[in-house]
């Protein structure tokens, strides 16, 4: 029996724009640049391009050849190998974390986008609001206060974020109620994001027209901008003039491996799920040429953008381009709001730049969601195929729910601790782990096989070497060093407590131990032939489900099986 029922994309180019707009996400417009500042600017990009061709090439192309040979998420394509699927159970845990906080960044780019409209002066500008302190000072329109010239000055800009969006206590422990201005934002957030998977992959497939698109409009418009701006090549300079003494430490190499994972999407699913709603005879191999490098190009075209409006801002302000530099999220809503705020005609630059975000983090979301609403309806029986509308309601109402606890006034700290804590360690190893699955237990051969019937042609020794060994070899050693290297979680100068910590750590950990559960599980349950190891064997071949979703493809790869592969 054939699942007649699951769809398939209008045309490869929405495939491929789909595969852009999850690749191309918010991390593109603030984590890589900071990462280039933090690494020794130009320097960066040497391990950052070799560490595309190491591991974003190969397993980016691996797991849509998994996803379209199958025709499944990434929960059932374990069938290749059942005691393994356990590794898809911890990499839909991931996507679920990833999806309740992602939606949160979302929410704050609505919030700032209509703050931006604001006459005469943008919100962020100016200390003589009710949200500030004695401790503020702004050299734009110098609205410093009493204390503003003391050591303990806060600027404008950190205080507008802090005090005005958030409402931050000073310790975890402080509850302080509901940001209600967020809430209503993380709620029109969600909104949009359900009515993009509402359809699944036919409302999907016409959105990313507008949302993989769009971002490439207000970015060459903010470039363009940018870089006519008075000190503005001061920050160019900065952000691609080498260091290349800061190679010789492991930190740049580490970062550029966890970037090209992170920003392809490595390990979480979302690709096999795009994948497996592809024609059967795709050409992956151009497909993630395309895709990689357009998402690695537009981290470095994007660093143009924020490089630039930061030297003006230190021009502007007297400063060095390191004392206006900040990380992550502050890069995004403090350092380069306060940027754009100086340049004539701020509010329309402001608003470009967070319509961007909402566009570049919208389609990133919806491919997360519709990544979990796919792993669930490829685990459901064949007779609920139809409950998809329930699925992707009850999707995004958890996520809402879920994702409601990061919008109070203390909701920052538990944002903060999950995103360090969801994808520091999980994912860099489940991403060394899958390859070796696919290598060596599979089986290369029976893969370029796999390969040969969609596309006419075998993977080539570049990619054997790159999904064996290199890449495998290479994130291992990312994860390894994760752990060496670790430090606890602060924010604002504040250490998160031992057991916010400990909390952290158990959401890190509980997605690979579905690993190892699973494997006992399995063990224990799925077969009562032999002894453990015979029931090993049995469990790493592949089940008799496996193979492609529909009898034509199943009979011309040599998978005769009648058998449903859901």
């Amino acid at each position: 029996m054939e699942d007649k029922m699951r769809q398939t994309w209008g045309s490869q180019v929405e495939f491929l724009l789909a595969c852009i707009g999850s690749a191309v996400g918010l991390g593109n417009a603030w984590r890589f640049p900071y990462l280039c500042y933090e690494n020794g600017g130009g320097a960066f990009l040497l391990p950052y391009i070799i560490m595309f061709f190491l591991c974003g090439l190969p397993l980016f192309f691996m797991e849509i050849c998994l996803g379209q040979f199958a025709g499944h998420g990434p929960l059932t394509i374990w069938n290749f190998c059942p005691l393994f699927k356990g590794i898809g159970i911890g990499v839909i845990m991931i996507t679920t974390f990833l999806y309740i906080y992602y939606n949160v960044i979302i929410s704050w780019t609505i919030y700032f986008a209509v703050k931006s409209l604001s006459f005469p002066h943008l919100p962020w500008t100016t200390c003589d609001n009710e949200w500030n302190t004695p401790y503020c000072f702004d050299d734009l329109f110098n609205t410093t206060q009493e204390l503003g010239n003391t050591e303990s000055s806060v600027r404008a800009s950190e205080e507008f974020w802090i005090h005005k969006v958030h409402g931050l206590p000073s310790t975890m422990g402080e509850f302080g109620g509901m940001n209600w201005h967020l809430l209503g934002c993380l709620c029109l957030s969600w909104f949009a994001v359900y009515l993009c998977v509402a359809k699944g992959i036919k409302s999907l497939g016409k959105v990313v027209y507008v949302t993989a698109l769009l971002p490439y409009v207000f970015l060459t418009i903010l470039v363009v901008k940018g870089i006519t701006l008075p000190g503005a090549w001061e920050g160019i300079k900065f952000y691609i003039v080498p260091k290349f003494e800061d190679l010789l430490a492991i930190k740049p190499w580490r970062d550029a491996a966890s970037q090209i994972c992170f920003s392809l999407g490595i390990s979480i699913g979302t690709k096999m799920t795009l994948a497996s709603y592809n024609d059967f005879h795709n050409n992956c191999f151009r497909d993630t040429i395309y895709v990689v490098t357009i998402n690695c190009a537009t981290s470095v075209f994007a660093g143009f953008a924020i490089f630039s409006a930061l030297g003006f801002m230190a021009s502007e302000s007297n400063q060095e381009l390191a004392d206006v530099v900040d990380s992550g999220i502050g890069l995004a809503f403090i350092a380069y709001p306060e940027a754009l705020a100086r340049m004539p005609g701020s509010q329309i630059w402001s608003f470009f730049f967070f319509i961007m975000l909402f566009t570049l983090g919208v389609d990133s979301e919806f491919i997360l969601v519709e990544t979990i609403i796919t792993a669930i309806m490829d685990s459901l029986p064949s007779k609920l195929k139809y409950w998809r509308s329930r699925v992707t309601i009850a999707v995004c109402l958890g996520g809402f729910l879920l994702s409601s606890a990061m919008v109070t006034k203390n909701g920052l700290y538990l944002f903060k601790l999950v995103d360090w804590y969801t994808a520091k360690f999980s994912l860099t190893i489940f991403s060394a782990i899958v390859p070796l699955a696919v290598y060596y237990i599979y089986g290369f051969s029976r893969f370029s096989d796999d390969v040969k019937v969609m596309m006419g042609s075998k993977p080539g020794m570049y990619w054997k070497i790159c999904i064996g060994f290199l890449a495998p070899f290479v994130l291992m050693l990312v994860s390894l060093t994760n752990f060496v290297f670790f430090t606890p979680i602060e924010y604002n100068g504040y250490v998160f407590p031992v057991s916010a910590q400990i909390f952290g750590w158990i959401i890190s950990l509980s997605s690979f131990a579905a690993f190892p559960i699973y494997m006992i599980y399995a063990l224990i349950t799925k077969t009562d032939e032999g002894s453990v190891w015979q029931r090993v064997k049995i469990l790493t071949k592949p089940s008799e489900t496996w193979g492609p979703r529909l009898l034509k493809h199943r009979e011309e790869a040599g998978y005769y099986s009648e058998k449903p592969t859901a």
